[in-house]
């Protein structure tokens, strides 16, 4: 009997050890308010001057857009710009989100109608639906790192620029732009 009090008393510490405490659960909950603020104030709202409010000035995108690097909270802001360039209605929706630790993963659906130009490429003037996965890494409520994951495939089917299988593109849509001097 006192051996099985023992295990018992041990099976609590062991599982007291794996549970979440209250403040543990509060600052994922708050990580989360966190990015969900990002999408709707500076994303959906397209106002990067608030990327300060939520990012760190040498946070890193691990998976940036041509030509940008990634690193540094001024390069972020400019591919966002970009891409606000490009998708000037863009919008995210988030799904879900879920949160360990500094860790906050969010699935989310973007959509945006490609307006303007997409580097030297021209404006397709068409919609685009995709889901992607975005997962930050949070420290005292900043954001330090991202790394992010979209069907790139898909919007560039929506977008006319690859074709279905067996499809020849649509070659208008390929044509660059012509450079300024």
């Amino acid at each position: 009997m006192k051996k099985l009090f023992y295990l018992l008393g041990l099976a609590a510490i062991v599982a007291s050890c794996n549970m979440p405490s209250k403040q543990s659960e509060s600052k994922m909950e708050a990580n989360k308010a966190g990015v969900q603020r990002f999408y709707d104030e500076v994303f959906n709202g397209h106002n990067l001057a608030m990327m300060d409010s939520f990012c760190t000035t040498d946070f890193v995108d691990h998976n940036p857009d041509a030509p940008h690097t990634g690193k540094g909270i001024e390069d972020v802001r400019a591919n966002l710009k970009d891409f606000f360039t490009a998708y000037p209605d863009i919008h995210i929706k988030t799904n879900f989100m879920v949160a360990s630790g500094d860790t906050v993963v969010s699935y989310i659906t973007m959509t945006g109608t490609n307006s303007g130009a997409m580097g030297t490429m021209p404006p397709t003037n068409k919609s685009v639906e995709i889901n992607g996965v975005d997962l930050l890494v949070i420290k005292d409520g900043k954001a330090t790192e991202r790394w992010g994951f979209f069907e790139e495939m898909k919007m560039m089917k929506q977008l006319g620029l690859m074709p279905e299988p067996g499809a020849m593109p649509d070659q208008s849509a390929m044509k660059p732009t012509e450079e300024k001097k």
